[in-house]
């Protein structure tokens, strides 16, 4: 069976609304934020795989490096090592392969094996990312909002007196892309991510949620909230593994915003949300 083409299934979600596409995350590192220790070996990583996509995954998002606060970096050669060996098994099932990387080289890599998004949390700053797009007119990429190169820097919180985050969101992604543009990389293969938890404290990324409409301009957004650290501090809830009715939660406020994509570690979950809540709303 053929990989679906990423930018039709967007275009075809978008027309015909029934809830967000769904990624589904498979984390190639020992030191995942999100309550497992990762799927580290290529059988278990082909194997979560296999049941995203039979669970209705409309995306697989693979990633070799965790992010999360306090991260630290790992060499090219260990992504590498530990990423292509994955995709050697995984690049037989039929979706859309995103990966999770900030080395456009590692990308190139990848690419061998089916890779169509870029998801770099970067917010594409690194030009090796600008010239794979502009080789490649049908790689689509992830525009994620982030402070800057330290990720996770407390600068939005401290410019709150000037502009609302929605706002400053907004003229921080609009600029990018105005210098995309320049480039030659047209807006429609890219989709729009708030950064949550990048650089943003829990009430920053509970207004970028309410403020979808005003920093997203019309465009794709992709919402990756699945279980992270803002969920536990409203709940009370520490472990990650426990945050998934809040992760919910925020999937149907995604729905009601008409959200594009939403990236989730629990598949099965996240469908039978999309569907019950179209329900609901459809009156079918």
């Amino acid at each position: 069976m053929p990989r679906p083409d990423l930018a039709s299934l967007i275009r075809l979600a978008r027309s015909k609304y029934k809830g967000p596409l769904i990624m589904g995350v498979i984390n190639v590192t020992p030191d995942s934020f999100s309550g497992t220790s990762g799927d580290i070996t290529p059988l278990a990583a082909w194997e979560k795989a296999s049941r995203f996509l039979d669970q209705g995954a409309d995306i697989l998002d693979i990633g070799a490096e965790s992010t999360r606060p306090g991260f630290t970096p790992v060499s090219p050669e260990e992504e590498r090592n530990r990423l292509l060996p994955v995709l050697d098994k995984v690049a037989s099932l039929p979706i859309v392969l995103s990966i999770d990387t900030r080395s456009p080289a590692i990308f190139r890599e990848t690419m061998a094996y089916g890779a169509s998004l870029i998801n770099d949390v970067g917010m594409l700053r690194d030009r090796g990312f600008i010239d794979l797009l502009k080789e490649f007119p049908s790689l689509m990429a992830v525009l994620m909002h982030s402070p800057g190169p330290s990720l996770h820097a407390p600068s939005m919180s401290e410019s709150r007196n000037y502009l609302s985050i929605g706002e400053s969101v907004r003229a921080s992604l609009m600029a990018r892309m105005q210098s995309l543009l320049e480039e030659g990389i047209d807006t429609e293969r890219l989709i729009l991510d708030p950064g949550l938890g990048f650089g943003k404290d829990t009430i920053l990324n509970l207004e970028l949620l309410r403020s979808i409409k005003i920093w997203s301009g019309g465009l794709p957004v992709l919402v990756g909230a699945s279980r992270k650290r803002f969920i536990g501090e409203i709940s009370g809830e520490s472990d990650p593994l426990e945050r998934e009715a809040g992760t919910i939660t925020i999937q149907n406020w995604c729905h009601l915003e008409k959200v594009t994509v939403i990236r989730t570690h629990d598949v099965a979950s996240a469908r039978q949300a999309r569907q019950v809540f179209h329900a609901l709303l459809s009156g079918r």
